[in-house]
Parts: C-alpha cells; structure tokens; sequence
C-alpha cells in the first residue's frame, strides 16, 4: 500500500510542480537543477515554502517563527537571497527520485529537461495558480512528450506517442493526471515527506 500521488494535488491548491528522475540520487537532482553540491540543506516543506515566499516579498520578514529552522545556515548557503525564487526539496523512493517545489516558477522559465534527464529518464507533472497543467517527459537528454493535459493533442514532444497518454476522456483535472501518472509508471511520493527534512535547494529562474 503506497500514498499515491493524488493527495500532492489536494495537499498543493495554489500550485505545485513535482519531477521524478529515474535512478539518480536526491543531491544529484537538484545538482542538475543547479544547484551548487555544498549549497544543499535540510527543509520541510512548510520551511521552503517560507524561504519562497520570504524572498519574494518587497520587504523580507524574518524567519525567527520558525523555531527548528537554523536561519544563520540558511542564510550562509545563499537560501535568503533575492535571486533566489525557487525552493525545491528532493527525496526518494523505489528507485526514483523526486523533486517537489510549491509553485511552477522553475519549470516553467528553466529548459531543465536535457540536462536533467541525461543518463535517466524524467517525468514532470505541474500545476500553477491559474489551474493551467504541463506533463512532460524526457529520456536521455531527449524531450519526448510536452504537453497541457486540458489540450493533450497538441504535444511539442520529439515522440508523443510513447507515453501513451489516454486521449478519449477529454481534458483531465490534476488528481486524474497524478493519478495516471501512477498508475502508468507506478510512481508515488510519501505523505510524511510534508514534515521530513528532504534535501533542498534554493534556486534562481534568472541565468
């Protein structure tokens, strides 16, 4: 019994992007994202959000209501600067890794499918404050399939048909999409990685 992956899409109303890159360690995912090796660090979820949205505001507030947080060490490895816009926090499991980020700012300004699928393959699922969709796939470098799950037919992929994606039901919602995404690939993410302390990464969409 696994957690699926549809409570992702109930547990993120205002967005979400979730990656999963096959046979690659949580540190060497965000390093791929760009991240630099010694920059990575700790956070909950709750946390990341906080740093997001922290350097997103005109005027920063600070981060002394997060008690468990060592704000001194997120502030030394680059996390609270204003370039950094990004906050995604990496796992694993079975085989996969994955990568969660509370919005759609990195997916959807990076061209991070190449370099992070070189070697592996990788599937990403998002979903943005507007309710607007991407599913993407990548083998080695290759885009294979990119596409809005509300408007499936058009596909800027190199191969969209191997991913198979069901095209008679018409457009799907995001728990449908997650949970295709299942049960096609048998993927899932762990509930309790909410609260754990997955190795993160504070990024930047401007480079």
């Amino acid at each position: 019994m696994t957690d699926g992956l549809r409570w992702v899409a109930e547990a993120y109303p205002f967005g979400y992007s979730l990656i999963f890159c096959e046979g690659l360690p949580p540190e060497e995912v965000l390093r791929r994202l760009g991240a630099r090796r010694e920059s990575v660090f700790p956070l909950t979820r709750h946390e990341a959000q906080e740093i997001e949205v922290r350097n997103s505001m005109d005027e920063p507030f600070g981060l002394d209501h997060l008690e468990d947080l060592d704000v001194e060490a997120v502030e030394e490895l680059g996390f609270l600067r204003r370039s950094v816009d990004a906050v995604v926090r990496a796992g694993s499991i079975e085989g996969w890794a994955f990568a969660v980020q509370a919005s759609t700012s990195y997916v959807s300004a990076v061209n991070y499918l190449p370099a992070l699928s070189s070697g592996s393959r990788v599937l990403a699922a998002s979903c943005d404050v507007n309710a607007t969709q991407r599913v993407e796939y990548a083998v080695d470098g290759q885009v294979l399939s990119s596409f809005d799950p509300g408007i499936p037919a058009y596909d800027d992929g190199a191969d969209p048909s191997v991913l198979a994606w069901p095209t008679g039901g018409g457009s799907m919602s995001a728990p449908q999409v997650l949970e295709y995404l299942e049960s096609r690939f048998g993927l899932w993410v762990p509930k309790d990685s909410e609260e754990r302390r997955l190795p993160a990464a504070g990024l930047s969409t401007h480079r």
